[in-house]
């Protein structure tokens, strides 16, 4: 099952002679931004400030919550933004993750086995990164950071050759790409031409019988509100056990549910197994907090996924998540990006080896992204993204735009 990337035939290794001049890295500037702080405050802990929790229920119970996404490794509050420039003067941006301390890496670590080098390298660039990071990182905050340099050179390497990134990796990719809305507001995504929504389900094993009855509802309003005709799927993000998830799949088996997502914790691979053995009536899947080859080839050991969902900006970058779903089709499992509608995201999407949609976060009624998330989420049209012939990944970042939103 197992393929060596070296025998993946990229048409980038192709393209490179094609070059009209080469290319030298000269610098890597990384932002740390908070994407969306209007609508989660707490998310970017700047200086120190962490929310007092003395209060809440968990603590004065001395128990501890499960799973807390806040903080400033948070998809959004940790979102880090890497820019790589040639001596050429083009500019390449990737999208990563970590925070200050994934651009603490790149500045004290990785810059200095980038700078130097042909941004068409970004394969022979990466697998050394990897190596030279493998003693302290090969999962998690290092492989955030590797990601946003990664997409960074990709986009160079379309600039420089004048094509789109899609165009580098595949002669057939597809520029229509169906979106699927994930949040709560499931009449207004339908509303605005997605067919699929997917729910975010935020009570686990410490709500108890209470929470348990309250996730059922959500899921039997949200079919009632969007009917039959459209795809409905929940997000756990690891708050239940193997229990907990074989009764609310059984539960909701008439509400012809798409899938459950990540609903125990990401080690057990045993206990995702066997929800993927017992469960015939969704998909189980997982892989958004997974990382590299590596990382996806233990998912695919075991069984415990029936569809795979790498990040492309925290599982590896573009190069990496092609190989991890090319690896993946060899025994027919598809790969769904998590939040693939960004630019990065749209154009691996393009070039998947199997059917798929694009994950973007629901519009708002009340439209109160900022514009920096707006630059880097595009927007579906009915229901559809679609990309265009720009070169690299279409990303041009003005700095003081940058400059405003990052996190001090």
């Amino acid at each position: 099952m197992i393929i060596s990337p070296k025998n993946q035939s990229l048409l980038l290794t192709n393209l490179k002679e094609e070059s009209i001049s080469e290319h030298t890295v000269v610098g890597i500037r990384t932002w740390h931004v908070n994407l969306n702080p209007r609508t989660m405050p707490s998310l970017g802990f700047a200086k120190g400030q962490i929310p007092d929790k003395s209060n809440t229920a968990s603590n004065s119970k001395g128990n501890s919550v499960h799973v807390d996404w806040r903080g400033p490794f948070a998809t959004q509050a940790g979102a880090l933004i890497v820019e790589i420039t040639t001596d050429k003067g083009l500019k390449g941006y990737g999208l990563g993750g970590g925070g200050a301390a994934g651009a603490l890496i790149i500045d004290k670590h990785l810059q200095h086995f980038v700078i130097g080098r042909n941004p068409l390298d970004v394969e022979e660039i990466w697998d050394h990164l990897y190596h030279i990071t493998s003693i302290y990182g090969r999962r998690g905050l290092v492989i955030y950071a590797l990601s946003g340099i990664e997409l960074a050179l990709v986009d160079l390497c379309g600039k420089i050759l004048d094509l789109p990134v899609y165009s580098l990796f595949t002669d057939t990719p597809q520029l229509q790409i169906p979106a699927y809305a994930t949040g709560t507001d499931v009449e207004y995504y339908v509303e605005n031409g997605f067919t699929a929504c997917k729910i975010p389900l935020k009570n686990g094993l410490k709500e108890g019988e209470k929470g348990f009855a309250e996730n059922l509802e959500m899921m039997f309003s949200a079919r009632d509100k969007i009917g039959h005709e459209i795809d409905l799927m929940a997000d756990i993000y690891l708050r239940w056990d193997v229990d907990y998830t074989l009764r609310f799949a059984d539960a909701v088996k008439d509400l012809n549910i798409k899938w459950i997502e990540e609903p125990i914790p990401l080690d057990d691979y045993a206990g995702m197994a066997q929800l993927v053995e017992q469960i015939d009536s969704t998909w189980i899947v997982s892989g958004e907090h997974e990382f590299t080859r590596y990382g996806f080839r233990e998912l695919l050991r075991w069984n415990a996924a029936d569809m795979i969902q790498p990040d492309v900006s925290w599982a590896g970058g573009f190069t990496e998540c092609l190989h991890i779903a090319k690896e993946a089709a060899e025994i027919e499992i598809s790969t769904w990006l998590h939040q693939a509608g960004t630019p990065w995201g749209l154009h691996l999407t393009a070039c998947l080896p199997m059917p798929c949609m694009a994950e973007t976060f629901g519009p708002s009624r009340n439209g109160v992204e900022n514009e920096l998330y707006q630059k880097l989420r595009p927007v579906p049209s009915n229901g559809f993204f679609t990309l265009n012939d720009t070169p690299g990944f279409g990303v041009e970042i003005d700095e003081t735009l940058l400059d405003a939103y990052t996190v001090d």
